[in-house]
């Protein structure tokens, strides 16, 4: 099983510390859904699927696919 198809509360704290790394946002959260990880930046809605990686400057493992815009962009 990939990390991102694993639901667990471990797992979304090391996605999150991922993501804040990566995205250099605050306000964000992760959620599970449709069976992988997402991750939202709360105050304009843009959003990202996780993916699983290996390469030497991604974070924790995951890399972050913007699917969404968001109002304040």
């Amino acid at each position: 099983m990939l990390n991102t198809e694993t639901n667990t509360p471990a797992m979304e704290k090391r996605i999150l510390k991922a993501a804040y790394k990566a995205l250099k946002r605050r306000n964000l959260t992760a959620f599970f859904e449709h069976g992988q990880w997402w991750i939202e930046h709360i105050p304009s809605g843009a959003q990202w699927s996780v993916c699983d990686v290996s390469c030497p400057g991604c974070p924790e493992g995951f890399a972050f696919e913007q699917v969404t815009q968001g109002s304040e962009d």
